[in-house]
């Protein structure tokens, strides 16, 4: 196990960060390297510091783009002290934001995110747009997109799946007689069949930010995209920073439930 080439030390890596990240003592973690289990102190805070700094630029150069969506979370760490005294109360729970960017696939250009003034304008937020004219949709309009008329049998593009789903449970887990079947049955009818693409996903920094109020969501979605590159134009103060200009396009932040609620509320 003992390796001197630095090319070729990967488990010694993985496993020096993950005694960093794990607070092992430094003088474990040195011992560890004079016996070629783990690299020493100094090499894993290089290492650390060279993948966070490809991790910033990387994020950086996606964010830029306005083609990243991104989701963030929090989460909550307990720092508890190694002294304590008597009488001691303080709260050691700290919260937290953890966040990540992914690209948006299937073809999406910067183009098509270019709707924000054709949202603001039919937006029902918009003091300017009278409530008759503002677009209000439900979840009933949802099922406009995709029209099921019936076929010459009667039968509606659900009617048809229900069908095929009962066909397919009944070959594969009903008697054994119906096994014999399973070779014509074909495959459910597919209706803009979205194709199966592999998304990289970024992990983004931990931010001091607790989102559970509408001021700490503004300031995770803030921070988040000044990780991503990208900054209010009008609070720019060097002329030379590289940051593109979002006003025009839309940006999308996943979340959940609260998120929504508390994002909704800022805009209100």
């Amino acid at each position: 196990m003992q390796s001197s080439n630095q090319n070729s030390n990967a488990l010694q890596s993985i496993f020096g960060i993950f005694l960093q990240s794990m607070h092992t003592p430094q003088r474990v973690i040195e011992t560890l390297s004079r016996m070629g289990v783990s690299i020493s102190v100094h090499a894993t805070n290089a290492a650390i510091t060279s993948l966070s700094a490809k991790s910033h630029h990387a994020i950086r150069a996606l964010g830029q783009t306005l083609l990243a969506a991104y989701a963030y979370d929090n989460f909550d760490v307990d720092l508890k002290k190694t002294g304590h005294t008597v009488g001691e109360s303080e709260d050691t729970l700290t919260h937290l934001t953890s966040s990540l960017l992914f690209p948006l696939q299937h073809g999406v250009t910067c183009k098509d995110l270019r709707c924000s003034s054709t949202l603001w304008e039919n937006s029902p937020l918009n003091p300017h747009v009278s409530a008759s004219t503002a677009l209000k949709w439900g979840w009933k309009d949802l099922l406009n997109l995709h029209p099921d008329p019936l076929d010459a049998t009667g039968l509606s593009r659900r009617d048809r799946f229900n069908s095929w789903k009962m066909l397919s449970d009944l070959i594969n887990f009903g008697p054994l007689y119906f096994r014999q079947f399973k070779d014509r049955l074909c495959n459910p009818e597919t209706v803009e069949a979205i194709p199966v693409i592999k998304t990289p996903i970024l992990a983004a920094r931990a931010m001091h930010v607790c989102n559970s109020t509408v001021s700490g969501n503004i300031r995770s979605v803030v921070k988040l995209l000044q990780q991503g590159g990208i900054d209010d134009p009008e609070e720019i103060v060097d002329s030379d920073m590289d940051t593109p200009d979002m006003s025009e396009h839309v940006i999308l932040f996943h979340g959940d439930l609260g998120t929504g609620e508390r994002l909704l509320a800022a805009q209100q």
